[in-house]
């Protein structure tokens, strides 16, 4: 195989990327809206409907709209026809972008604070003059949001290597895959097509980062956060219309698509899927929990270093922190590629073993667990664990009775995140996983790319349902095992270590 780059794939993944960035800003824009300034009763229904959309896996969403389109009504229809090429792959990358574009957005319309509107409605008359000054404040928030979607787009695997490979449409991400897949290894191929989804990456976030800045200097001091209003009939249809079509599009659709394929299918030996099947799920499960446990250990760690005192633990804290978080910036199908060139062979013969498996999945979704306890990490004061330690509590009971109380909840919450990522991730599994010994991720894109769509539906549907039971019961019962939650017995702790 010659060794270069492939134009033809940069050059789409270039473009198809741009298009989603543009397509994915008026419906951000509007549902951050409506989330950040307007009360209405669906509201709460359309942030979990956008965390559902955020969760499922994009081949898994792209499966169930080729299951549907592939219908006798829809078949031969024009509709058919746009799905299968350029405009079906940037219709589903823009609705995978839709949940972080729009709490990108809200933080935009909250930042727009009440000052900011008191003072237009007072010095600007017309309300065209009006909107265009917002609009112009919003420019920032908006190329953010731009900016975000086209990396998160141009990295996506789960669209490129089903959609993308059906109608032989040469994505980057996927390319990088094949090269790493098919005899010969091209590992300088991989290498280049891989530093140039990096470069695209870090130029848009540098975008990204410049836009920020922009926004912070044209919008300064603190403002007050405006009153979420009712809204009137006219807003209140459209909300109600943009809610029912990113659910359609986004979960109902593809899910009712999966579900009455798997049901239509007969049975495996009295069975929803087969022995082979079940192997994967029981993996993916293994893989998802301790890759959970093990990133948000991690993670409490180096959060709960950051608190120390000490100026060395806090510096190296944060210089954990901040290479963690560089990560989420290289896709995952780049992480299995560089995770291959270095365990292929030498000291550290890791390749085609659980191991490696285990050690990228943590490695790759540490950043994850950061970003969610980030915040509740910061919100303890120092002065708990200084006072503590004073009052001569040991660090296993300023751990069970300050900490654990407080934590419990997020740190479940962290868990059940990386354990739903980890259980569907694609890329990496791909890449990495050992012979014979399929996950989940792999199990379900053999079976959608050989179109046994019957089969793929059923593994599917029973590998959601068992993933959504684990992580219940994980959230149910780990803060019920951990006791109260309130911190109530800290004092207890603190008065018998003083003898009262």
């Amino acid at each position: 195989m010659r060794h270069g780059l492939s134009p033809i794939a940069m050059w789409n993944t270039v473009r198809l990327s741009i298009e989603a960035g543009f397509l994915v800003v008026p419906p951000g824009l509007l549902i951050g809206f409506l989330l950040e300034r307007r009360r209405w009763l669906g509201r709460g229904f359309l942030s979990v409907t956008l965390w559902a959309v955020f969760l499922m896996p994009s081949y898994l969403l792209t499966s169930g709209w080729q299951i549907l389109v592939a219908m006798p009504v829809l078949a031969d229809s024009h509709i058919s026809r746009l799905f299968y090429g350029e405009a079906g792959i940037v219709f589903l990358l823009t609705i995978k972008g839709l949940a972080f574009s729009a709490m990108s957005a809200r933080t935009g319309w909250h930042v727009l604070g009440e000052d900011l509107e008191a003072a237009s409605r007072m010095h600007v008359r017309t309300a065209w003059r009006r909107w265009w000054l917002i609009a112009r404040l919003l420019f920032p928030i908006v190329g953010s949001m731009m900016m975000v979607q086209m990396v998160a787009a141009s990295q996506d695997f789960g669209v490129a290597a089903t959609l993308g490979a059906q109608v032989h449409l040469p994505l980057v991400s996927y390319v990088i895959y094949q090269n790493l897949s098919t005899i010969p290894v091209d590992f300088s191929r991989a290498a280049l097509l891989s530093l140039f989804l990096v470069c695209l990456a870090l130029l848009a976030l540098g975008a990204q980062a410049m836009l920020g800045r922009s926004q912070a200097a044209t919008i300064g001091g603190r403002q007050h956060r405006p009153v979420a209003l009712s809204c009137r009939p006219v807003m209140l249809a459209l909300a109600w219309l943009l809610t029912g079509s990113v659910f359609l599009a986004g979960v109902g659709a593809p899910q009712v698509a999966l579900a009455v394929e798997g049901m239509s299918g007969p049975a495996v030996h009295g069975s929803l899927v087969d022995a082979g099947s079940w192997r994967a799920i029981s993996l993916s499960l293994r893989y998802g929990f301790v890759s959970a446990v093990a990133a948000v250990l991690l993670a409490a760690i180096i959060l709960g270093g950051r608190m120390r005192s000490g100026k060395g633990g806090a510096v190296l804290a944060r210089l954990l922190l901040w290479l963690t978080s560089a990560n989420m910036a290289v896709p995952g199908v780049i992480l299995g590629a560089s995770y291959l060139i270095a365990f292929n062979g030498g000291m550290l013969a890791l390749y085609g073993t659980p191991m490696l498996l285990l050690l990228a999945y943590t490695a790759s979704h540490l950043p994850v667990a950061l970003r969610f306890l980030d915040a509740p990490f910061a919100s303890l004061h120092r002065g708990l664990g200084e006072a503590a330690r004073v009052h001569g509590l040991s660090l296993s009971e300023r751990l069970e009775g300050i900490y654990l109380p407080l934590l419990i909840r997020p740190l479940s919450w962290a868990w059940a995140m990386v354990f739903i990522t980890v259980f569907f991730e694609l890329p990496l599994s791909e890449i990495l996983y050992p012979a014979g010994t399929p996950p989940l991720a792999v199990r379900l894109l053999s079976l959608g790319i050989s179109q046994h769509y019957e089969a793929q539906a059923r593994v599917a549907l029973v590998g959601m349902v068992t993933c959504l039971a684990v992580t219940c019961l994980g959230l149910v019962l780990v803060p019920f095992l951990a006791g109260p939650t309130d911190g109530t017995d800290t004092t207890f702790k603190a008065d018998k270590a003083n003898g009262r």
